[in-house]
């Protein structure tokens, strides 16, 4: 019996956001916010906030208050299409001020400045606002803070407001409408798994086995991944005909299969016969399973089983170039399409 030596290609990017932090993505009119959570600083404020993040009440809200180079702040209306509506109220939490209302900062507001009153309504800090924030009605409790799209809330903070709200293509003509607000099209938390993304296409090889690689591509129109996998037998083929180019017995692998967050799952394809540049048929057939797990954009893991001869295991992938390691991190992280509350 052959023995094969199988390497599968398998990629995974770097998530640039710590995967022991809650983080929640803001989707907006104008880009993405993540806003990590302080979940040691402030359990009972996070856990109020991503309450209404789950329970959708953020979806299609307003930033409803700029106050230039102090504050941007939202939860307080949302569009139903017609109009703007109040985001429900959950019952106040309590105050756990602990953490400074430094720049990139994200609070919650008070209901008239009263202790103990915050709800739904949260603000961004523009600067650093420890000097009175800090000190004002026992502190307005920091519970999270922006780690990615500081460009966006510049750019939110930046806008022309009407009556302290900003307002993104507005004519200055007729009162704004709809349209003219800043929306947060979308709020969710990001999952913590590796993305996969079209960053991880190109050549793969194990760097324990010579000779062994894979080259995939990542269709993320399809959610398909495919791959064609480079082996060899420690024994040749056995002679069936003379090929004019390439080995006698010609035969390649191919795998393909749908991915979710960082894995592939799919199968594996075994092509035999035909020769270079000829109308030889070549047949295919189904050979056996694969995943392929990606740890970063340069790593990954390939596990397949065989049932003909009967073969099962792992192997390890390293990317062959890093060339396109930063855009894969990049596409790996807009990729990111949160975790079902």
């Amino acid at each position: 019996m052959k023995k094969l030596n199988l390497m599968l290609l398998a990629i995974c990017v770097v998530f640039t956001v710590s995967v022991n932090a809650t983080t929640v993505r803001f989707e907006t009119t104008l880009g993405n916010i993540d806003i990590k959570m302080l979940e040691q600083d402030a359990p009972k404020t996070v856990a109020n906030f991503l309450n209404y993040v789950n329970d959708g009440d953020y979806d299609n809200s307003i930033f409803h208050r700029l106050a230039y180079g102090f504050v941007l702040q939202g939860g307080q209306y949302y569009s139903d299409g017609n109009s703007l509506q109040n985001i429900p109220a959950d019952p106040p939490v309590m105050n756990e001020f602990k953490v400074s209302n430094t720049q990139y900062t994200v609070a919650m507001a008070k209901l008239n400045d009263q202790p103990n009153s915050a709800t739904n309504n949260y603000f961004i800090n523009l600067k650093d606002n420890s000097e009175n924030l800090d000190n004002t009605n026992g502190g307005f409790t920091v519970f999270g803070e922006v780690v990615a799209g500081f460009d966006v809330v510049d750019n939110i903070a930046s806008l022309i407001n009407y009556r302290s709200r900003p307002l993104y293509n507005y004519n200055h003509i007729n009162s704004p409408g709809l349209g003219d607000y800043v929306y947060i099209n979308r709020a969710f938390i990001l999952s913590d798994k590796f993305q996969i993304n079209a960053g991880l296409s190109g050549a793969w090889f194990n760097p324990d086995t010579n000779g062994q690689g894979v080259y995939l591509e990542v269709l993320p129109a399809n959610n398909l991944l495919i791959s064609a996998w480079f082996t060899y037998d420690l024994l040749p083929p056995e002679v069936v005909q003379k090929s004019e180019f390439g080995a006698d017995g010609h035969r390649w692998f191919t795998m393909e299969g749908q991915y979710t967050d960082n894995r592939m799952e799919g199968i594996i394809i075994l092509s035999e016969g035909g020769a270079f540049d000829s109308g030889e048929p070549v047949s295919n057939s189904l050979f056996g399973s694969v995943s392929i797990e990606f740890s970063a954009c340069d790593r990954a893991l390939l596990t397949y089983e065989i049932t003909e001869p009967a073969l099962s295991g792992s192997i390890a992938l390293n990317r062959q170039s890093n060339a396109n390691v930063a855009l894969c991190q990049k596409l790996a992280a807009e990729a990111n399409q949160g975790v079902s509350p």
